[in-house]
């Protein structure tokens, strides 16, 4: 029988079992390369919004210095001119007149400051100038001047050199003892005016209006969701997220609430470092803490610290992560069915090249019209077959087979029904070996079988039973019995080789079809 002839293949089922194979490998693949690209997306998106938030925050802070140098340029501008000298010294009204004039067109072209004083040695007001609701400037007349020399600030400027500036907390304007309603938040700068002599003779003083200030925080937070406060060096809130909470420290008998009492992590790690970020569960704080005043051109005292804290919610985090994971999922989805056909194309292409590798060895170890091995394949076993029968100390036969009347079948009946002749040789071979045993179509009517573990006289046997199932298929098929012809021998000599052991078979077969030819002799 034809052990070795390829088994009939599922190419179906192949194909798909290879395709999921490769597809899920694929898709490990997709995923470890998605999975890379999330943790650097991630990584990007983290520390594009870090510095996006500290971009922000140095915006900000540069824009409120900005702010507070002028002022602090206007005030040197008049305190320490020639005119504010003779003002207060000299008593000269022209001075005076000039000097008023020189105030109202500084507070003309900047419209943030809520008061430009010019007070004496004794804390009088000398001048004042009021910003209206219109945002308008008034001259106080002099029946309404008031001493300040018992206010902070103008105490302050005893101990300070010339053209030092003293900055004021960041509070709220108090007027006769209480807090101004509704409520003005203020920064005061004051620098105190020497005689040419050297003598204290006044001062100039500014009330900055500080909701401008906080104004700049608005206008400059330009990430929806995001919280920015303005904390003092306490804590305090000069600007939140809740009115009720800002300015505390303003009014003692209120709770005395404010950042560091809320969010005491963030307030403690705010402490360690002028500019950080500090995560909670919360969100993140990003923070800068600076002076809240000129920059360090002008000789300014009293340097109030301030932080500006900008927050970020966890759900503004979590949206940017979903979004990431969002877009992680849509390109797994958008590019695994690619995979997956690529897969399947690659499996297919597998597939098929299997199945042509395995027609082409097929075809060229067997024949095309019995499907039995050919020649070459068979004297190739032929030869194994000897070496391991020597070796083992076992028996080897060999049938050579001649199918009777293939030409003349041929000739008076059409190739179709000769090839009919040699298929059923092939078949009848088929069902009659044992599944050791080679069979093989080694020329155009001629049939060699190998049969292992077996003589000369089963090899016979065999044949018998070969020729008589033979015999009995073609009268089944034409209504004449198909004869064949065969001669079998074994190994029997030392010398006996491929060649001989067919040659002698061979010479056997033709004995075999004389005889036969002599029976049907009258």
């Amino acid at each position: 029988m034809d052990r070795d002839a390829p088994q009939e293949v599922n190419l179906t089922y192949a194909k798909y079992k290879k395709s999921m194979v490769y597809s899920l490998l694929l898709l490990l693949f997709l995923s470890a390369v998605l999975a890379i690209v999330y943790l650097m997306s991630s990584g990007n998106i983290s520390r594009e919004r870090e510095m996006r938030q500290y971009a922000e925050l140095g915006n900000m802070q540069a824009s409120l210095l900005a702010e507070l140098n002028i002022v602090g340029t206007d005030l040197a501008y008049y305190a320490h001119s020639e005119l504010a000298v003779s003002t207060l010294e000299e008593k000269d009204p022209k001075a005076k007149g000039y000097l008023t004039s020189l105030m109202f067109q500084i507070g003309n072209l900047y419209k943030h400051y809520d008061q430009l004083r010019l007070l004496n040695d004794r804390g009088d007001e000398v001048i004042r100038i009021d910003q209206q609701r219109d945002n308008s400037l008034q001259l106080v007349p002099d029946e309404a001047l008031q001493n300040k020399a018992d206010r902070y600030y103008f105490r302050e400027l005893a101990g300070l050199k010339p053209e030092e500036i003293y900055a004021s907390p960041f509070d709220l304007n108090v007027e006769h003892g209480e807090v101004e309603q509704p409520l003005k938040p203020t920064i005061r700068f004051a620098t105190p005016i020497y005689s040419k002599a050297g003598d204290f003779i006044g001062a100039g003083v500014i009330n900055y209006k500080g909701k401008d200030l906080l104004q700049i925080i608005d206008d400059l937070n330009v990430h929806e969701g995001d919280r920015v406060y303005l904390l003092n060096h306490k804590g305090f809130y000069l600007k939140g997220e809740q009115a009720d909470k800002e300015w505390r420290f303003m009014f003692p008998e209120r709770e005395q609430l404010g950042f560091d009492s809320e969010y005491p992590t963030a307030w403690r790690q705010m402490q360690k470092a002028e500019l950080g970020k500090v995560v909670t569960d919360d969100g993140e704080y990003y923070f800068s803490r600076f002076k809240l005043a000129p920059h360090s051109l002008f000789n300014i005292v009293n340097r109030e610290s301030a932080y500006l804290v900008m927050f970020v919610p966890e759900s503004t985090i979590q949206a940017a992560q979903q979004n990431l994971n969002n877009s992680a999922l849509f390109a797994f989805l958008l590019v695994s069915p690619m995979f997956i056909f690529l897969a399947y194309k690659l499996a297919g292409s597998q597939i098929e090249q299997q199945r042509l590798f395995s027609k082409l060895t097929f075809d060229a170890r067997h024949d095309a019209l019995t499907g039995l091995y050919n020649r070459s394949a068979i004297i190739e076993y032929l030869g194994k077959s000897i070496s391991r029968s020597r070796r083992q100390k076992a028996q080897l036969a060999v049938s050579f087979i001649d199918v009777n009347d293939l030409k003349k079948t041929n000739d008076l009946h059409g190739h179709e029904a000769g090839d009919d002749l040699l298929k059923g040789v092939a078949s009848v071979i088929n069902m009659s070996i044992r599944d050791g045993d080679f069979a093989a179509r080694i020329g155009g009517d001629e049939f060699l079988i190998v049969f292992v573990d077996c003589d000369g006289s089963c090899a016979s046997e065999i044949m018998e039973r070969i020729q008589a199932a033979y015999g009995v298929m073609g009268l089944g098929k034409t209504g004449k019995e198909w004869s064949l012809s065969f001669g079998c021998t074994q190994l029997l000599h030392q010398t006996d080789d491929v060649d001989s052991i067919i040659e002698r078979a061979d010479s056997l077969m033709y004995e075999h079809k004389t005889g036969q030819k002599n029976q049907l002799l009258p």
